[in-house]
């Protein structure tokens, strides 16, 4: 399998949790009850603070301009995963207490095929494009602080 690089592991086990977490977020969602909205508004608060921005900003400040610098012909694919983080960081931090089980369902989703494109299209051109000095750049990447990653004043 061409992106099994080791740099790339931490990446591909943080999608295994996105992936775990949108299927419960989707039962949950389903559920409808006010403790399962609740459970799940909990879930993506405590997921977006944990680990969902840093992630997104690892992909944004490491991956997106040298795959882009690879090939122009990235941009597409390039715009619709930058796309889809706006969305899941526009859902995440707008939940509240009141929020529709239908936000959350969308954020399942979104989450869901969101990590799929990543796991079938992006992660396996990064695999075999990067140079030795662009993997190292993902491997040795550090997050920004934000209010929902720096100091846990989040929400």
């Amino acid at each position: 399998m061409p992106d099994d690089r080791p740099e790339l592991e931490m990446l591909h086990r943080e999608h295994e949790r996105a992936l775990a977490l949108s299927e419960r977020l989707g039962a949950l969602a389903a559920e409808g009850s006010d403790a399962s909205r609740a459970e799940g508004v909990r879930l993506v608060r405590d997921y977006y603070a944990q680990e969902l921005e840093a992630h997104l900003q690892h992909e944004e400040q490491t991956m997106f301009a040298p795959l882009l610098k690879h090939d122009k012909a990235h941009f597409a694919l390039c715009m619709r995963l930058g796309k889809d983080h706006g969305a899941l960081r526009a859902l995440a931090t707008g939940i509240h207490a009141d929020t529709p089980a239908d936000d959350l369902d969308t954020f399942a989703r979104i989450l869901r095929d969101h990590t799929r494109l990543e796991n079938e299209e992006f992660l396996p051109l990064v695999a075999s494009l990067f140079t030795p000095e662009e993997f190292a750049a993902v491997l040795n990447f550090t997050p920004l602080p934000t209010a929902a990653t720096g100091n846990g004043s989040g929400h």
